[in-house]
Protein backbone atom coordinates (compact mmCIF):
# COMPACT_ATOMS: atom_id res chain seq x y z
CA UNK A 1 0.00 0.00 0.00
CA UNK A 2 0.93 3.30 -0.87
CA UNK A 3 1.05 6.00 1.83
CA UNK A 4 0.10 9.74 0.43
CA UNK A 5 1.50 12.01 2.18
CA UNK A 6 0.41 15.93 0.73
CA UNK A 7 1.39 19.64 3.00
CA UNK A 8 -0.88 22.08 1.37
CA UNK A 9 -1.90 25.97 1.40
CA UNK A 10 -4.72 25.73 -1.29
CA UNK A 11 -7.38 23.58 -0.28
CA UNK A 12 -9.38 24.22 -3.45
CA UNK A 13 -6.37 23.48 -5.29
CA UNK A 14 -6.10 20.32 -3.27
CA UNK A 15 -9.65 19.23 -3.52
CA UNK A 16 -9.88 19.64 -7.45
CA UNK A 17 -6.74 18.64 -8.76
CA UNK A 18 -4.43 16.18 -6.15
CA UNK A 19 -7.53 14.59 -4.08
CA UNK A 20 -9.80 14.72 -7.49
CA UNK A 21 -7.18 12.37 -9.17
CA UNK A 22 -6.90 9.76 -6.25
CA UNK A 23 -10.54 9.26 -6.46
CA UNK A 24 -11.61 5.42 -7.61
CA UNK A 25 -8.09 4.07 -7.81
CA UNK A 26 -8.33 0.40 -7.92
CA UNK A 27 -6.05 0.17 -4.85
CA UNK A 28 -6.34 0.86 -1.21
CA UNK A 29 -4.16 3.99 -0.08
CA UNK A 30 -3.38 5.95 2.94
CA UNK A 31 -4.32 10.12 2.54
CA UNK A 32 -2.44 11.74 4.94
CA UNK A 33 -2.69 15.78 4.21
CA UNK A 34 -0.91 18.24 6.51
CA UNK A 35 -2.57 21.82 6.37
CA UNK A 36 -0.36 24.47 6.21
CA UNK A 37 -2.86 27.34 5.03
CA UNK A 38 -1.51 29.34 8.04
CA UNK A 39 1.94 28.66 7.84
CA UNK A 40 2.11 26.12 10.80
CA UNK A 41 5.11 24.27 8.97
CA UNK A 42 8.24 25.95 8.88
CA UNK A 43 9.85 23.75 5.95
CA UNK A 44 8.90 21.44 3.09
CA UNK A 45 11.44 19.05 5.30
CA UNK A 46 9.80 19.53 8.54
CA UNK A 47 6.27 19.19 7.66
CA UNK A 48 7.00 15.71 5.27
CA UNK A 49 8.61 14.51 7.63
CA UNK A 50 5.93 14.42 10.26
CA UNK A 51 3.51 13.56 7.79
CA UNK A 52 6.05 10.55 6.92
CA UNK A 53 6.48 8.96 10.30
CA UNK A 54 2.69 8.39 10.76
CA UNK A 55 2.78 6.78 7.12
CA UNK A 56 1.39 2.80 7.30
CA UNK A 57 2.06 2.15 3.66
CA UNK A 58 5.09 -0.06 2.37
CA UNK A 59 5.80 2.92 0.27
CA UNK A 60 5.82 6.71 1.44
CA UNK A 61 4.54 9.49 -1.70
CA UNK A 62 5.53 12.75 -0.85
CA UNK A 63 3.22 15.12 -3.61
CA UNK A 64 2.19 18.30 -4.39
CA UNK A 65 -1.29 19.44 -4.59
CA UNK A 66 -1.76 20.61 -7.78
CA UNK A 67 -0.37 17.07 -9.19
CA UNK A 68 -2.59 14.93 -11.09
CA UNK A 69 -2.11 11.42 -11.41
CA UNK A 70 -3.07 10.30 -15.23
CA UNK A 71 -4.96 7.25 -14.48
CA UNK A 72 -7.29 5.41 -12.09
CA UNK A 73 -4.75 2.06 -11.72
CA UNK A 74 -2.05 4.65 -11.13
CA UNK A 75 -0.83 3.59 -7.18
CA UNK A 76 -1.63 -0.22 -8.57
CA UNK A 77 0.31 0.72 -11.64
CA UNK A 78 3.45 2.36 -9.32
CA UNK A 79 3.53 -0.27 -7.09
CA UNK A 80 4.20 -2.67 -9.27
CA UNK A 81 7.23 -0.47 -10.56
CA UNK A 82 8.49 -0.29 -7.95
CA UNK A 83 8.59 -3.58 -6.18
CA UNK A 84 10.45 -4.61 -9.48
CA UNK A 85 13.67 -2.18 -8.71
CA UNK A 86 15.95 -3.43 -6.25
CA UNK A 87 18.23 -0.71 -5.18
CA UNK A 88 15.11 1.68 -5.01
CA UNK A 89 16.09 4.46 -2.36
CA UNK A 90 13.23 7.41 -4.06
CA UNK A 91 11.41 7.43 -7.48
CA UNK A 92 9.57 10.04 -8.93
CA UNK A 93 8.20 11.31 -12.25
CA UNK A 94 10.91 14.03 -13.17
CA UNK A 95 14.44 13.89 -13.47
CA UNK A 96 18.08 14.69 -14.39
CA UNK A 97 20.79 11.93 -15.02
CA UNK A 98 24.79 11.97 -13.85
CA UNK A 99 25.00 13.85 -17.63
CA UNK A 100 22.28 16.28 -17.14
CA UNK A 101 19.87 14.22 -19.45
CA UNK A 102 16.04 15.36 -18.54
CA UNK A 103 13.92 12.42 -17.96
CA UNK A 104 10.20 12.89 -17.00
CA UNK A 105 7.23 10.84 -16.95
CA UNK A 106 4.71 14.25 -16.79
CA UNK A 107 1.87 14.25 -19.32
CA UNK A 108 2.36 18.05 -19.74
CA UNK A 109 5.09 20.37 -17.85
CA UNK A 110 4.17 23.30 -16.01
CA UNK A 111 5.74 27.15 -17.45
CA UNK A 112 9.73 25.74 -17.45
CA UNK A 113 11.59 29.16 -16.02
CA UNK A 114 13.97 27.75 -18.78
CA UNK A 115 11.78 26.66 -21.74
CA UNK A 116 12.75 28.48 -24.36
CA UNK A 117 16.85 27.96 -23.26
CA UNK A 118 16.64 24.05 -22.69
CA UNK A 119 18.55 22.33 -25.05
CA UNK A 120 18.69 19.04 -23.33
CA UNK A 121 16.40 16.87 -24.85
CA UNK A 122 13.39 15.53 -22.57
CA UNK A 123 12.56 12.10 -22.73
CA UNK A 124 9.87 9.85 -21.78
CA UNK A 125 10.25 6.75 -19.94
CA UNK A 126 9.70 3.56 -20.35
CA UNK A 127 10.94 1.95 -17.79
CA UNK A 128 12.84 2.68 -14.78
CA UNK A 129 15.54 5.13 -15.23
CA UNK A 130 18.46 5.89 -12.74
CA UNK A 131 18.82 9.92 -12.07
CA UNK A 132 21.12 11.48 -10.15
CA UNK A 133 18.54 13.46 -8.89
CA UNK A 134 14.45 14.05 -8.63
CA UNK A 135 11.87 16.90 -8.90
CA UNK A 136 10.05 17.84 -5.73
CA UNK A 137 6.56 17.48 -6.92
CA UNK A 138 6.38 13.88 -6.22
CA UNK A 139 8.66 11.89 -4.62
CA UNK A 140 8.25 8.08 -3.38
CA UNK A 141 10.33 6.12 -0.97
CA UNK A 142 10.41 2.97 0.64
CA UNK A 143 8.86 3.73 4.21
CA UNK A 144 11.54 1.43 5.76
CA UNK A 145 14.09 3.43 3.92
CA UNK A 146 12.23 6.31 5.53
CA UNK A 147 12.52 5.23 8.51
CA UNK A 148 16.64 5.20 8.09
CA UNK A 149 16.89 8.40 6.04
CA UNK A 150 14.63 11.61 6.44
CA UNK A 151 14.65 14.93 5.21
CA UNK A 152 17.49 17.20 6.25
CA UNK A 153 15.43 19.55 8.29
CA UNK A 154 18.48 21.33 9.71
CA UNK A 155 20.17 22.52 6.81
CA UNK A 156 16.89 22.87 4.47
CA UNK A 157 14.68 25.16 6.58
CA UNK A 158 12.53 26.25 3.68
CA UNK A 159 11.16 25.10 0.69
CA UNK A 160 13.95 24.10 -2.05
CA UNK A 161 16.22 21.65 -2.84
CA UNK A 162 15.29 19.30 0.30
CA UNK A 163 14.38 16.35 -2.31
CA UNK A 164 17.59 16.90 -4.35
CA UNK A 165 19.32 16.50 -1.48
CA UNK A 166 17.47 13.35 -0.41
CA UNK A 167 18.43 11.61 -4.06
CA UNK A 168 22.01 12.38 -3.46
CA UNK A 169 22.01 11.54 0.45
CA UNK A 170 20.27 7.62 0.01
CA UNK A 171 23.07 6.85 -2.51
CA UNK A 172 25.08 6.91 0.95
CA UNK A 173 22.89 4.05 1.90
CA UNK A 174 23.98 2.68 -1.26
CA UNK A 175 20.49 3.14 -3.13
CA UNK A 176 19.90 4.89 -5.89
CA UNK A 177 16.82 7.40 -7.67
CA UNK A 178 14.65 6.50 -10.46
CA UNK A 179 11.85 7.95 -12.52
CA UNK A 180 9.36 5.80 -13.33
CA UNK A 181 6.84 5.28 -16.02
CA UNK A 182 3.69 6.57 -14.00
CA UNK A 183 1.82 9.65 -16.11
CA UNK A 184 1.00 12.17 -14.52
CA UNK A 185 0.90 16.22 -14.68
CA UNK A 186 1.74 19.37 -12.47
CA UNK A 187 -0.63 21.58 -12.66
CA UNK A 188 0.70 24.74 -11.64
CA UNK A 189 0.61 28.45 -12.52
CA UNK A 190 4.42 29.66 -12.26
CA UNK A 191 4.79 33.21 -13.38
CA UNK A 192 8.34 33.24 -13.29
CA UNK A 193 11.11 33.07 -16.30
CA UNK A 194 14.52 33.35 -14.83
CA UNK A 195 16.05 31.72 -11.96
CA UNK A 196 16.63 34.44 -10.08
CA UNK A 197 12.86 35.15 -8.81
CA UNK A 198 13.20 32.23 -6.98
CA UNK A 199 14.80 34.10 -4.25
CA UNK A 200 14.92 31.23 -1.23
CA UNK A 201 16.40 29.06 -4.00
CA UNK A 202 19.88 30.29 -4.60
CA UNK A 203 20.58 30.27 -0.78
CA UNK A 204 19.46 26.16 -0.68
CA UNK A 205 21.71 25.80 -3.71
CA UNK A 206 24.64 27.03 -2.07
CA UNK A 207 24.03 24.96 1.14
CA UNK A 208 23.14 21.99 -1.21
CA UNK A 209 26.57 22.27 -2.88
CA UNK A 210 28.95 22.58 -0.26
CA UNK A 211 27.40 19.82 1.88
CA UNK A 212 27.73 17.23 -1.39
CA UNK A 213 31.01 19.35 -3.36
CA UNK A 214 32.98 16.57 -2.49
CA UNK A 215 31.14 14.05 -4.23
CA UNK A 216 29.49 16.19 -6.58
CA UNK A 217 31.65 18.99 -9.16
CA UNK A 218 28.28 19.10 -10.66
CA UNK A 219 24.97 18.46 -9.89
CA UNK A 220 21.48 18.40 -12.16
CA UNK A 221 18.60 19.42 -10.99
CA UNK A 222 15.16 20.59 -12.79
CA UNK A 223 15.95 24.02 -11.63
CA UNK A 224 19.62 24.05 -13.07
CA UNK A 225 23.04 22.48 -12.76
CA UNK A 226 24.30 23.29 -9.37
CA UNK A 227 28.12 23.97 -9.46
CA UNK A 228 31.09 26.25 -8.43
CA UNK A 229 30.74 28.50 -11.39
CA UNK A 230 26.71 28.23 -11.77
CA UNK A 231 26.16 29.57 -8.55
CA UNK A 232 28.67 32.94 -9.35
CA UNK A 233 27.12 33.42 -12.22
CA UNK A 234 23.70 33.30 -10.56
CA UNK A 235 24.62 35.41 -8.19
CA UNK A 236 25.42 37.75 -10.79
CA UNK A 237 22.31 37.06 -12.17
CA UNK A 238 19.97 37.96 -9.24
CA UNK A 239 22.52 41.29 -8.91
CA UNK A 240 21.21 42.55 -12.22
CA UNK A 241 18.23 40.77 -12.76
CA UNK A 242 15.52 44.19 -12.30
CA UNK A 243 17.83 45.78 -15.14
CA UNK A 244 18.29 42.61 -16.94
CA UNK A 245 14.19 41.74 -16.61
CA UNK A 246 13.59 45.52 -17.92
CA UNK A 247 16.12 44.65 -21.14
CA UNK A 248 15.21 41.45 -21.80
CA UNK A 249 11.55 41.04 -21.03
CA UNK A 250 9.78 37.68 -22.00
CA UNK A 251 7.04 37.25 -24.49
CA UNK A 252 4.66 37.17 -21.65
CA UNK A 253 5.55 40.54 -20.30
CA UNK A 254 5.56 41.70 -24.67
CA UNK A 255 1.93 39.99 -24.39
CA UNK A 256 0.85 41.26 -21.03
CA UNK A 257 1.63 44.77 -21.83
CA UNK A 258 0.15 44.33 -25.09
CA UNK A 259 -3.21 43.48 -23.59
CA UNK A 260 -3.06 46.19 -20.72
CA UNK A 261 -6.75 47.71 -20.97
CA UNK A 262 -8.56 45.04 -22.80
CA UNK A 263 -11.47 43.52 -20.41
CA UNK A 264 -12.14 40.75 -22.60
CA UNK A 265 -9.87 37.63 -24.53
CA UNK A 266 -10.33 35.18 -26.66
CA UNK A 267 -7.09 32.60 -26.91
CA UNK A 268 -7.48 30.20 -29.95
CA UNK A 269 -5.52 27.33 -29.35
CA UNK A 270 -5.05 27.91 -25.75
CA UNK A 271 -2.92 24.94 -24.63
CA UNK A 272 -2.17 24.48 -20.86
CA UNK A 273 0.40 27.28 -20.62
CA UNK A 274 -1.34 30.18 -22.22
CA UNK A 275 0.20 34.14 -21.25
CA UNK A 276 -3.43 35.07 -20.13
CA UNK A 277 -2.05 33.29 -17.29
CA UNK A 278 -0.08 36.66 -16.43
CA UNK A 279 -2.39 39.39 -18.20
CA UNK A 280 -4.50 39.83 -15.29
CA UNK A 281 -7.55 39.74 -18.14
CA UNK A 282 -11.18 39.72 -16.04
CA UNK A 283 -12.85 37.95 -18.79
CA UNK A 284 -11.37 35.08 -21.22
CA UNK A 285 -12.25 32.57 -23.11
CA UNK A 286 -10.27 29.41 -24.05
CA UNK A 287 -10.44 27.60 -27.24
CA UNK A 288 -8.90 24.21 -27.64
CA UNK A 289 -9.35 20.95 -29.53
CA UNK A 290 -6.38 18.60 -27.61
CA UNK A 291 -8.41 17.51 -24.64
CA UNK A 292 -5.30 17.10 -22.68
CA UNK A 293 -4.25 20.75 -22.91
CA UNK A 294 -8.01 21.54 -22.49
CA UNK A 295 -8.48 19.66 -19.23
CA UNK A 296 -4.91 21.03 -17.81
CA UNK A 297 -5.65 24.80 -18.46
CA UNK A 298 -9.07 23.74 -16.63
CA UNK A 299 -7.33 22.68 -13.64
CA UNK A 300 -5.14 25.86 -13.76
CA UNK A 301 -7.85 27.79 -14.05
CA UNK A 302 -6.41 30.22 -16.73
CA UNK A 303 -9.40 30.63 -18.17
CA UNK A 304 -13.11 31.74 -17.32
CA UNK A 305 -14.35 29.93 -20.01
CA UNK A 306 -13.53 26.82 -22.06
CA UNK A 307 -14.55 25.35 -25.71
CA UNK A 308 -13.61 22.27 -26.83
CA UNK A 309 -13.42 23.30 -30.73
CA UNK A 310 -11.41 23.58 -33.93
CA UNK A 311 -10.36 26.76 -34.28
CA UNK A 312 -11.13 26.63 -37.95
CA UNK A 313 -14.69 25.68 -37.33
CA UNK A 314 -15.68 27.59 -34.32
CA UNK A 315 -17.56 30.70 -34.96
CA UNK A 316 -18.41 33.87 -32.49
CA UNK A 317 -20.34 37.01 -33.24
CA UNK A 318 -18.73 40.22 -34.44
CA UNK A 319 -16.75 42.32 -31.79
CA UNK A 320 -17.41 39.47 -29.45
CA UNK A 321 -14.17 40.42 -27.66
CA UNK A 322 -11.50 43.38 -27.33
CA UNK A 323 -8.72 40.80 -28.24
CA UNK A 324 -8.25 37.76 -29.58
CA UNK A 325 -4.79 36.28 -29.91
CA UNK A 326 -3.64 33.09 -31.15
CA UNK A 327 -0.55 32.14 -29.64
CA UNK A 328 1.90 29.79 -32.03
CA UNK A 329 -0.83 28.57 -33.87
CA UNK A 330 -0.26 29.60 -37.35
CA UNK A 331 1.92 27.83 -38.26
CA UNK A 332 0.02 24.04 -37.31
CA UNK A 333 -2.90 25.22 -40.25
CA UNK A 334 -2.26 25.29 -44.06
CA UNK A 335 -1.43 28.85 -45.79
CA UNK A 336 -4.94 28.85 -46.22
CA UNK A 337 -6.44 28.07 -42.91
CA UNK A 338 -4.22 30.65 -41.43
CA UNK A 339 -5.26 33.59 -43.48
CA UNK A 340 -9.01 32.47 -42.88
CA UNK A 341 -8.50 32.42 -39.46
CA UNK A 342 -6.48 35.72 -39.15
CA UNK A 343 -9.63 37.25 -40.84
CA UNK A 344 -12.31 35.93 -38.13
CA UNK A 345 -9.95 37.30 -35.93
CA UNK A 346 -10.43 40.80 -37.31
CA UNK A 347 -14.10 40.05 -37.01
CA UNK A 348 -14.44 38.83 -33.76
CA UNK A 349 -12.26 41.57 -31.96
CA UNK A 350 -12.89 45.25 -31.28
CA UNK A 351 -10.05 46.18 -30.07
CA UNK A 352 -7.15 44.30 -31.46
CA UNK A 353 -5.85 40.85 -32.80
CA UNK A 354 -2.08 39.72 -31.42
CA UNK A 355 -0.50 36.21 -32.98
CA UNK A 356 2.83 34.99 -32.23
CA UNK A 357 4.51 32.56 -35.33
CA UNK A 358 8.00 31.19 -35.92
CA UNK A 359 9.88 33.13 -38.29
CA UNK A 360 9.37 31.36 -41.42
CA UNK A 361 8.55 27.76 -41.84
CA UNK A 362 10.05 25.78 -38.77
CA UNK A 363 9.93 21.42 -38.79
CA UNK A 364 7.88 20.38 -35.73
CA UNK A 365 6.72 16.65 -35.22
CA UNK A 366 4.03 15.66 -33.81
CA UNK A 367 5.37 15.62 -30.20
CA UNK A 368 3.76 14.37 -27.04
CA UNK A 369 1.16 12.09 -28.97
CA UNK A 370 -0.49 15.36 -29.70
CA UNK A 371 -0.83 15.21 -33.78
CA UNK A 372 -1.84 18.85 -33.49
CA UNK A 373 1.72 19.55 -32.90
CA UNK A 374 2.77 19.41 -36.06
CA UNK A 375 3.66 22.54 -38.10
CA UNK A 376 2.08 22.60 -41.23
CA UNK A 377 3.14 26.33 -42.65
CA UNK A 378 5.31 29.13 -42.17
CA UNK A 379 5.01 32.95 -41.59
CA UNK A 380 7.66 35.71 -42.96
CA UNK A 381 7.56 39.53 -41.78
CA UNK A 382 6.07 40.44 -45.54
CA UNK A 383 3.17 38.63 -45.27
CA UNK A 384 2.01 39.46 -41.59
CA UNK A 385 2.97 43.53 -42.47
CA UNK A 386 0.47 42.44 -46.06
CA UNK A 387 -2.21 41.95 -43.91
CA UNK A 388 -1.85 45.18 -41.91
CA UNK A 389 0.01 43.89 -38.51
CA UNK A 390 2.74 45.31 -36.49
CA UNK A 391 5.66 42.90 -36.29
CA UNK A 392 8.04 42.47 -34.19
CA UNK A 393 11.25 39.71 -33.04
CA UNK A 394 10.94 37.86 -30.30
CA UNK A 395 13.57 35.20 -28.73
CA UNK A 396 16.57 36.63 -30.33
CA UNK A 397 18.75 36.05 -33.52
CA UNK A 398 16.88 33.54 -35.53
CA UNK A 399 20.10 31.30 -36.13
CA UNK A 400 20.80 30.39 -32.35
CA UNK A 401 17.78 28.19 -32.25
CA UNK A 402 17.14 25.18 -33.32
CA UNK A 403 13.60 22.48 -32.53
CA UNK A 404 11.12 24.22 -30.66
CA UNK A 405 13.09 26.98 -29.99
CA UNK A 406 16.04 25.55 -27.83
CA UNK A 407 19.34 27.19 -27.78
CA UNK A 408 21.59 25.47 -30.64
CA UNK A 409 25.24 25.65 -29.33
CA UNK A 410 26.94 25.23 -25.71
CA UNK A 411 27.49 26.16 -23.30
CA UNK A 412 23.49 26.86 -22.89
CA UNK A 413 23.98 29.19 -20.74
CA UNK A 414 26.11 31.67 -22.54
CA UNK A 415 24.93 31.22 -25.59
CA UNK A 416 21.16 32.32 -23.94
CA UNK A 417 23.17 35.44 -23.15
CA UNK A 418 24.13 36.35 -26.18
CA UNK A 419 20.36 35.14 -27.76
CA UNK A 420 19.36 37.56 -25.39
CA UNK A 421 21.68 40.80 -26.36
CA UNK A 422 20.70 40.05 -29.75
CA UNK A 423 17.05 40.70 -29.07
CA UNK A 424 18.00 44.84 -28.67
CA UNK A 425 18.36 44.48 -32.44
CA UNK A 426 15.81 41.45 -33.48
CA UNK A 427 13.07 43.17 -31.68
CA UNK A 428 13.30 46.15 -34.25
CA UNK A 429 14.21 44.28 -37.10
CA UNK A 430 11.76 40.93 -36.97
CA UNK A 431 13.42 39.63 -40.52
CA UNK A 432 16.44 38.15 -37.93
CA UNK A 433 14.08 36.74 -35.00
CA UNK A 434 13.49 33.66 -34.48
CA UNK A 435 10.15 34.52 -33.28
CA UNK A 436 7.25 37.07 -34.84
CA UNK A 437 4.95 39.43 -32.11
CA UNK A 438 2.60 40.55 -34.67
CA UNK A 439 -0.16 43.28 -33.60
CA UNK A 440 -2.75 44.42 -35.17
CA UNK A 441 -5.35 47.93 -33.85
CA UNK A 442 -8.74 46.86 -35.76
CA UNK A 443 -10.70 49.78 -37.22
CA UNK A 444 -14.58 48.39 -37.94
CA UNK A 445 -14.93 51.84 -39.58
CA UNK A 446 -12.63 50.48 -42.65
CA UNK A 447 -14.34 46.91 -42.64
CA UNK A 448 -17.49 46.47 -45.42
Amino acid sequence: MISVVCVYNNEKILRDVLLKSLQNQTVEFELITLDNTDNRYNSAAEALNYGGVKAKGDYVMFVHQDMWLGSKPWLEDAETVLASIPDLGVAGVAGQSEKGRSWHERVRLSIDIYADRCREEISRVKEPEEVQTLDECLLIVRRSVFSDLQFDEKLFDGWDCYAVDYCLSIRQLGLRAYVIPAPCSHNTLRASYHIWEFKELLRFQKRLYLKHKSNYKHIYTWMGEVSWLNLKLRLLERFIAPLYVRLFPHMFIHMRRELSGCETVLDLGCGHHSPLQVCGIPFSVGVELFEPSLQESKRKGIHSQYIQADIRQIEFKPKSFDAVIAVEVLEHLTKQEGAELINKMEIWARKKVVVTTPNGYLWQDTWENNPLQEHKSGWSVKELKKLQFKVFGLNGWKRLRGYKGSVKYEPTFLWARISDLTQKITYYYPKLAFQLFAIKQIDHGERK
